[in-house]
């Protein structure tokens, strides 16, 4: 071909890899090559021929030295032929397929070369470059240099190719060989090879950019939190990290948290990067688009209810085919106010719509049957409902109204008066009869909602909860998408009292997807708050921040802005800020009542933690107000009792703790019922210890660890220990019942080394002990390493069990478990069985060892060992789990909720030999963990650990201590005695943090 000859530009392909191109042909195939995916595989296709080239010369001219004479110290000669990287003389694609074919199998081992081409823009030359495309195939941000500058989004729309681009495999040979592991993890995750990118990200130093990309790969797995999570941290340092804040972005848009995402995009624009911030301009201003078409059309959606109710004018279809749930409220609403029969049946063509959606006829009868009523009798009954949707209605007229619908055929239109005139549910029988009288499932759905929400102000939580368990199956048989998103709210919201957690946010979840899915606006705000609840109470900062800065983004209501800064006030709380407490108080409005419970408890700790004059006596009144409102269920009335004491007793000594004592009182007199009233009590606990405390009373501070427990009175060989915001109490008694005591109030962090809460001197003094009892509160219990392995020490769980008189003892022992496939876990090793023999021994092993089959196993058991796996999944359970045989089901799972509701008539001794078995969730009100499930249960002694477990060690360790405890010794003492043995070979081993639950 001659010069003058324009070459076919997919023909430029070799020119291009040997970079012979002028920069001009480059950039122009560059821009090809971006689009043109037969280019990108020969490209690839000859930088692997040319390291296969590379290798092979490299092999002749090694031979070649062997081969030849060498000149006097071992020069090569110089009649020795130069060596050559061999290089195919060929462009054309058909020739590329015979050269692929000669590879054979080396050429998936040959993928580093080198490559050297023109710059990209805003790359220095000479710099490695691992994007050669136009467009980016990956939406988030990368920070390695290489690959960080913009480029336009684009992918295919096939939705069958997983985001990647060609990536130089020569650059990636010279960053293995400069050891540059974040450089390598870029080029992997531009290839799409996300597992290989997280490896050597892992391994990479820890920086700021690596964290961020981190993140990305964690966004590429669908892993939201955790990377939420680390983008956080890295903008908690580093504010206007570019990457971070873009892919902080991405992740806010894919939990669904379009505003604050917005923001997020708002924040990368403000930096004035050169395509970026115009690029997050666009983003953020389609974000906005969405949110507020989506509110626009919930707010015309009620105004045109409200048109259709008093004016008679019907929903456009569009828009009643856009809120379906809203429009069928709004048809209710105008039957009962539709003041003839003709006004009825106008409402057909809406009727019929709802039909055509929900299925079935259901509607049009109902509005023909209301049609073919007495409207004689009817529209004065239905002109008061509309005095009472136009806020004129004369409330003193209200009873003989309710009488007087209640006793005639127009009962229906007592669904809407009574909820409108706030007589539920004190009026909630009249209710239910009306909405059965009517038939139809909506409003006789609504009824059990009602119901429930009238259960759970009682604090019959159990009660609103199977209530609502019942009728979710009906709703969704119903087909009625809004009552199911009302009933899910209301389930989330009492689990989140109860803490369980994994349920509470499973219906959130279910919720909020049917609230989108029907443009209900003021459903999803409900449901945010109380998904940022949930996280709150996980601990998961970084989540509840985005699920309640969405919800404050969304809501104007009072109400829920005022919640929403009282849940972030009480996160700066807990992180100890307590001038950022303030400060978020600041932001909350003043509502109808100064602050709700939350925003109480966090007033009170601000008045300890950050004084200032008046902070008492404004919580005192607050509390007052609060009170009178009537918002407070029974729980929160106890709860108001403690959060008052809480505060009083820095100043007011003995005022603290009578309303301390108090609480305590009525907590007990509720129960573990209600869980409100229960953690009210088990706060009161800790005030009162950690009073105690500072008045040096280390008597009267251990006395109260076991009065919360049920235990006897502590006289020797007992430790408490208490850690709480910026107070930590450590409080024994030795062998001889002498006591030693601890406090301290100086924390800035929660944070805390558990192998550092205990005084060198107290641990001394418990050393002679042949036992140590611990007295353990939540954020300690269940930690390893809380005193040195050569002692003998327990977590005390509860009263004491004593084993059962029996005459053949009945060990369980689980091993050998087929674990899901789905889960991808390493099957572990064969066990082989030992311990006194026992015709009544039981054995779970392969596909039979399912979590129903060891619950009903675990019944009678009086010795149970588990070789398992362990996971920490909190979408599946709050603590550790055991991975057992999947059930027909599919359920695998065997979590502490459901070993807890167990009992377990032979009191065994547990051996969890299980990874992570002994991880406690992080609640603050009460100890949760698999160990504390089976004491709550019945056990008597609990053995398992908190880190991961060698599968070759575990089985042979825990059978020894098991022997030790056949023999007679107790779990404790059998532990230390084997943990010595087994740490004088091994100082380092594992067993170190075996702990003891008794």
């Amino acid at each position: 071909m001659s010069a003058l000859e324009p070459m076919d530009i997919h023909d430029q392909v070799q020119a291009f890899a040997d970079g012979e191109l002028s920069p001009e042909e480059a950039d122009t195939f560059r821009v090809h090559l971006g689009t043109c995916t037969q280019c990108q595989s020969d490209l690839e296709d000859i930088l692997q021929l040319q390291a296969l080239g590379g290798r092979l010369a490299e092999v002749e001219a090694k031979e070649a030295e062997v081969a030849r004479p060498s000149q006097p110290g071992g020069m090569p000669s110089r009649d020795a032929a130069p060596s050559r990287a061999f290089r195919p003389a060929w462009s054309r694609r058909r020739n590329l397929v015979a050269a692929v074919a000669l590879t054979g199998s080396l050429a998936a081992v040959l993928v580093l070369v080198v490559f050297r081409g023109p710059g990209l823009p805003g790359v220095e030359s000479g710099q490695n470059v691992l994007a050669l495309a136009p467009t980016r195939s990956l939406e988030a941000r990368l920070s390695w240099d290489g690959a960080s500058a913009h480029r336009p989004y684009g992918v295919l729309r096939s939705g069958d190719e997983r985001p990647r681009e060609l990536v130089p495999l020569r650059e990636l040979a010279k960053l293995e060989e400069a050891g540059d592991l974040h450089g390598l993890a870029t080029g992997h995750l531009l290839r799409g090879e996300g597992e290989q990118a997280a490896e050597y990200l892992q391994r990479a130093p820890a920086s700021p950019d690596v964290d961020s990309d981190r993140a990305v790969v964690a966004l590429t797995k669908g892993e939201l939190e955790e990377a939420l999570i680390l983008l956080d941290g890295v903008l908690e340092k580093h504010p206007q990290h570019p990457e971070a804040l873009w892919n902080r972005a991405l992740v806010l848009r894919e939990l669904g948290l379009d505003a604050v995402a917005a923001d997020a995009f708002d924040a990368v624009a403000a930096l004035r990067e050169p395509g970026w911030a115009e690029e997050a301009k666009e983003r953020a201003a389609a974000l906005r688009r969405r949110l507020d078409g989506q509110r626009g059309t919930w707010d015309d959606a009620q105004k045109a209810g409200k048109a259709l109710a008093l004016e008679g004018t019907l929903i456009p279809e569009p828009l009643a085919r856009s809120v379906p749930g809203s429009a069928r409220n709004a048809l209710n609403t105008a039957l009962w106010a539709a003041p003839s029969a003709e006004a009825v049946k106008a409402l057909l063509p809406l009727a019929r719509l709802l039909d055509a959606h929900y299925g079935g006829d259901a509607l049009e009868r109902r509005v023909s049957h209301v049609a073919s009523l007495d409207f004689k009798r009817r529209g004065p009954l239905a002109e008061r409902f509309r005095q009472v949707l136009l806020g004129t209605f004369d409330a003193s007229g209200l009873d003989a109204y309710a009488r007087e619908l209640a006793a005639s055929e127009h009962s229906d239109i007592l669904l809407g008066v009574l909820p409108l005139t706030g007589q539920l549910p004190a009026r909630l029988p009249e209710y239910t009869k009306a909405a059965k009288a009517v038939g139809d499932p909506w409003l006789m759905l609504n009824a059990e909602r009602e119901a429930a929400r009238a259960e759970y102000a009682r604090g019959d939580l159990a009660g609103a909860e199977a209530r609502l368990l019942r009728a979710l199956p009906e709703c969704h048989a119903a087909k009625a998408a809004y009552r199911c998103g009302q009933m899910e709210y209301v389930l989330a919201h009492i689990y989140t009292e109860e803490h369980r957690l994994v349920e509470a946010r499973e219906h959130a979840v279910a919720g909020l997807q049917v609230a989108r899915q029907g443009q209900e606006w003021m459903q999803q705000s409900d449901l945010l708050m109380v998904l940022g609840n949930v996280a709150r109470y996980r601990n998961a900062f970084a989540l509840a921040r985005a699920y309640l800065g969405e919800q404050a983004a969304r809501d104007g209501r009072c109400a829920a802005r005022r919640q929403v800064q009282e849940g972030l006030a009480a996160m700066q709380v807990f992180a100890l800020h307590p001038k950022e407490a303030r400060e978020e108080l600041e932001h909350a409005p003043a509502c109808d009542v100064p602050f709700f419970i939350n925003g109480a408890f966090v007033q009170a700790d601000l008045a300890r933690l950050d004084p200032r004059p008046g902070d008492v006596e404004a919580l005192r009144d607050g509390l007052r107000k609060l009170e009178a409102s009537g918002l407070l269920r029974p729980g929160e009335r106890v709860l108001a009792t403690h959060v008052e004491g809480r505060a009083v007793i820095e100043r007011e000594r003995e005022a603290g703790r009578a309303l301390l004592r108090q609480a305590i009182a009525e907590g007990n007199r509720l129960g573990s019922e209600d869980p409100v009233a229960w953690k009210a009590r088990a706060y009161s606990y800790s005030s009162l210890i950690l009073d105690a405390g500072r008045a040096r009373d280390w008597a009267g501070a251990l006395s109260l660890f076991a009065e919360e427990s049920g235990a006897g009175t502590p006289e020797r060989c007992e430790l408490g220990v208490e850690v709480h915001d910026e107070r930590t109490l450590v409080v024994a008694r030795g062998p001889g019942g002498d006591l030693l005591g601890h406090y301290d109030a100086s924390r800035r962090s929660p944070d805390f080394d558990v192998k550092k809460l205990v005084p060198e001197a107290m641990v001394g003094a418990l050393k002679p002990c042949e036992h140590v009892r611990v007295f353990a509160r939540y954020a300690v219990h269940g930690q390893a390493g809380l005193l040195p392995p050569e002692l003998a020490w327990s977590y005390h769980t509860g009263a004491k069990r004593m084993a059962p008189a029996v005459t053949a003892p009945r060990p369980l022992v689980v091993h050998d478990v087929e674990a899901p496939a789905s889960l991808n876990l390493p099957r572990l090793r064969g066990w082989e069985l030992s311990g006194a023999a026992s015709a009544r021994r039981v054995e779970l092993t392969g596909a039979a060892a399912t979590p129903s089959r060891l619950l009903a196993e675990l019944v009678d058991a009086t010795e149970v060992e588990i070789h398992a796996h362990g996971l920490v999944n909190l979408g599946v359970s709050d603590a550790s789990l055991l991975v057992m045989a999947p059930e027909t089901d599919g359920r695998y799972a065997l979590t502490a909720g459901e070993v807890r509701r167990q009992k377990l008539k032979g009191a065994p001794v547990v051996v969890l030999g299980a990874c992570r078995a002994a991880r406690t969730a992080p609640y603050l009100h009460a100890p949760w963990s698999l160990p504390i499930a089976f004491a709550e249960a019945g056990a008597r002694a609990v053995l398992a650990s908190p880190i991961d477990i060698p599968d070759a060690e575990a089985g042979p360790f825990f059978e020894r201590v098991m022997e030790r405890i056949r023999a007679g010794a107790p779990a404790a003492i059998a532990l230390r005695d084997e943990r010595m043995r087994a740490l004088a070979a091994r100082p380092d081993s594992w067993v170190k943090t075996v702990v003891v639950f008794e």
